[in-house]
């Protein structure tokens, strides 16, 4: 079966070369964009052929979306899954889990080591967005560990012009947001700053929030030594998470705070690029089982503590000669974790700080060291990338990870490709240590292994795009929760291999700047080892998604986004009110944005799930209905 795929999936590939070549129809020859070939490091990366997918600014504009989350899950090949509106949401790429996507903020790794459910903890506003770049597939190669199913680049914005921007919005459920943000520049000086702020009372009982950011980047251009960068950002997030991760126990509440910090530089020359970064993000939660210990048992005593601390540098250097492109990094990072749950016993307890009476009793920390090395080369027609990197942890010892991109250019603007890459991911604290009434960790994991294969063709002509792409994942020790019949609890172990195969096609027309439509498609299989036990995410994906979305102009300056999709997820999840298993329904959701735009002024207004369909992301977290949002932006120049 496995070697029928590997059959399949080259027979592919040159039948799209053929049809490539063969045809030279305008509807036959559409594009998707690439991500550019540049040496800034807030790029994800430079040169790689294969299906990359970038959201812009006038993209996010447009998008009847209120947070990130609701944002990414534009793109057809993702999977965001959501537990409680715009407070946490878990990624899921090509049926890869939520602990297997790499996360940049300005091409900076602020992955959590803690658990992938805080990944999406960033603290920045939708407003303050450039650019979303997406790479769906294993980058390990190029990103070190942890890239093992995807990398998400969020790129927050850059201007050389002086500006003040004020956003305020509200709708359903007592939902209110502000922001409020400014950029200043002189002659060799960018500043931008962001503040901004979002609350709810929830759209069920215990699903209120308050989220706040603060963001702010200054650049220097010293021409002579290069573009040195500070950013400086916090997030505090506090929100009711009604049966966020146990059924049994509704009335749960989280509290988190983020803090990020980090110096860049970036330096080019005739031949030469450089660039260099060091960061510390900080992550504080507090978990409470019974929401201010209300109608708590006797059992339960404390609130779990979590304080993540992760420090970290990485340096690059690229070199460009007439026989191709060398490039070679170095990444060190240190990731430490203080807590009452996770790690090993404490010699004496330490206090955790903004709780009152709180002790942490455990710690871990681990230190990862990354050497990676790519070589790429143009000729004619064709263009290849070949590297590989090195991780060495004490506790887990070496992995490596390798890998080969090859594209062919038919012609401008029109491409086929493949590329097979291995990758690994090391286990997060939560899967080595989480104990808890209906869990329990195992701290003699191992890292999770891949090889990733995939092909595809990128068209276009004229006005028309498209791509299509075919991907196969091996994969080995992949760490889940698993139950077995006869236990109560949830254990993380290594399962043997679990496969994914799957195809992302992607097409559309522009009509004009403010009119086109576009349609996507994705579709996943996963195969796992017979086994006699239950799994909680390993077989627990969405196995096709379509994506329908349109963009048209009503009178003048007021024009109208439409997405409708439509969601078929695999698996099933236990009803704990009935105590029996359920399997995932179908559902589909329809979102408008009205636009009104002029030089300074922008008014909106969202209608969200308009059919009021009643569905799902994760077990039986039933999501909103049909909300609304009206909201103004401000530009004051």
């Amino acid at each position: 079966m496995k070697v029928n795929k590997l059959i399949l999936l080259t027979a592919s590939f040159f039948g799209i070369a053929i049809l490539a070549n063969a045809s030279d129809k305008p509807s036959q020859s559409i594009i998707l964009p690439d991500v550019e070939v540049n040496s800034n490091s807030d790029n994800l990366y430079s040169g790689l052929g294969r299906l990359s997918t970038i959201l812009y600014q006038e993209d996010i504009q447009k998008a009847a979306v209120k947070n990130l989350d609701e944002l990414l899950d534009l793109i057809a090949g993702l999977d965001v899954r959501q537990r409680g509106t715009g407070v946490q949401a878990d990624i899921s790429i090509r049926g890869g889990s939520f602990d297997q996507v790499l996360v940049l903020l300005n091409g900076i790794n602020i992955t959590d080591p803690q658990t992938g459910h805080y990944n999406l903890d960033i603290p920045i506003d939708m407003a303050d967005v450039q650019r979303i770049e997406i790479l769906q597939g294993s980058a390990a190669r190029l990103s070190g560990p942890n890239a093992f199913s995807g990398v998400i680049n969020i790129v927050t914005r850059k201007t050389t012009k002086r500006e003040l921007n004020i956003r305020l919005d509200g709708g359903s459920f007592y939902n209110f947001g502000q922001n409020l943000s400014g950029a200043l520049q002189t002659k060799r000086t960018q500043f931008f700053a962001s503040a901004s702020h979002r609350s709810s009372k929830g759209y069920r009982p215990n699903t209120d929030f308050g989220v706040a950011n603060f963001f702010s980047e200054a650049l220097y251009d010293s021409r002579k030594w290069g573009m040195l960068g500070l950013q400086l950002a916090y997030q505090q997030k506090a929100y009711g998470a009604n049966e966020f991760y146990s059924f049994k126990y509704p009335n749960q509440f989280e509290h988190t705070r983020s803090l990020f910090t980090a110096l860049s530089w970036q330096l080019t020359q005739t031949k030469f690029q450089y660039s260099a970064h060091a960061y510390w993000k900080r992550h504080h939660d507090r978990f409470e089982l019974f929401r201010n210990f209300e109608n708590a048992p006797s059992w339960y005593e404390k609130h779990n503590y979590h304080l993540t601390d992760v420090i970290g540098a990485k340096a690059s250097i690229s070199y460009n000669t007439e026989l191709g492109k060398f490039s070679l990094a170095t990444d060190i990072r240190n990731e430490a974790i203080k807590s009452n749950v996770l790690g090993h016993p404490l010699s004496m307890p330490l206090p955790a700080p903004f709780e009152q009476g709180a002790l942490f009793s455990k710690e871990d920390k681990r230190l990862v060291l990354a050497a990676i090395v790519d070589y790429s080369k143009q000729i004619n027609k064709w263009f290849f990338s070949v590297g590989g990197s090195s991780a060495y942890n004490r506790m887990f010892g070496t992995n490596f990870a390798g890998g080969l991109d090859l594209v062919y250019n038919i012609s401008s603007g029109n491409k086929i490709f493949a590329a097979a890459n291995s990758t690994t991911r090391l286990p997060t604290f939560t899967d080595l240590y989480y104990t808890s009434p209906t869990h329990r960790a195992n701290p003699k994991l191992q890292p999770e292994r891949a090889y990733t294969f995939e092909m595809g063709t990128k068209l276009s002509s004229g006005n028309y795009w498209s791509g299509l792409v075919l991907h196969y994942r091996i994969g080995h020790k992949l760490i889940d929760w698993i139950k077995y019949p006869e236990k109560t609890n949830w254990e993380s172990q290594n399962l043997t291999r679990v496969d994914a195969w799957g195809a992302e096609l992607e097409g559309g027309y522009r009509f004009s700047s403010r009119e086109k439509i576009g349609l996507a498609y994705s579709y996943l299989k996963l195969d796992k080892q017979a086994e006699s036990f239950d799994s909680k995410y390993a077989l627990d994906y969405l196995k096709h998604k379509i994506v329908l979305s349109a963009e048209h102009r009503i009178w003048q300056k007021l024009s109208a986004s439409w997405k409708a999709s439509f969601f078929d997820r695999s698996g099933d999840y236990l009803d704990f009110k009935e105590n029996r298993k359920r399997a995932y329904l179908p559902y589909f959701l329809v979102d408008l944005r009205l636009l009104w735009s002029q030089t300074l002024v922008e008014l909106y207004a969202d209608a969200n799930n308009m059919l009021n369909s009643r569905y799902s992301d994760f077990g039986g977290l039933e999501q909103a209905g049909f909300t609304f949002n009206l909201g103004v932006r401000l530009k004051l120049k």
